[in-house]
């Protein structure tokens, strides 16, 4: 019987295991974003962007998003300036929300390879007038 407790001990010890520290931290955003679009405001803008013009880098590892906003067109919106900035991703009641740098900034839409922020949408509810911003990859 002692012969059987040994390996018993031993198999509960590796099930307690756990390798999954060791993966790389992700989120849905996790990854590098090109700006394509935004629109909005107050003044209504509509205005595109070339890939690689205002990129969008989120790391989940460590919960910073770096951007690097090489617009040089005199325009009323174009996102962040250049920059390390924490974020964080909100879930209230089954909807997803963007904070940057501790402050709640758009709601977040995924789909078709795509991501829309739209900061007309709160987790306290609609608002009007913000900005919305499409990122593809």
């Amino acid at each position: 019987m002692k012969h059987l407790l040994i390996p018993f001990i031993f198999g509960i010890f590796l099930s307690n295991c756990d390798n999954g520290d060791d993966a790389p931290k992700k989120d849905a955003l996790t990854g590098t974003w090109n700006v394509q679009h935004i629109s909005g405001g107050f003044a209504g803008i509509d205005d595109d962007y070339e890939s690689g013009v205002i990129v969008w880098a989120f790391s989940a590892e460590n919960g910073t998003l770096n951007v690097e906003n090489k617009n040089e067109a005199d325009v009323i919106y174009d996102g962040f300036p250049t920059g390390s900035y924490s974020y964080a991703i909100l879930t209230v009641e089954g909807e997803q929300f963007l904070e940057i740098d501790g402050q709640e900034q758009f709601g977040i839409v995924l789909s078709s390879g795509q991501m829309l922020l739209d900061a007309n949408k709160t987790s306290t509810g609609m608002g009007a007038d913000g900005f919305q911003i499409v990122l593809v990859p």
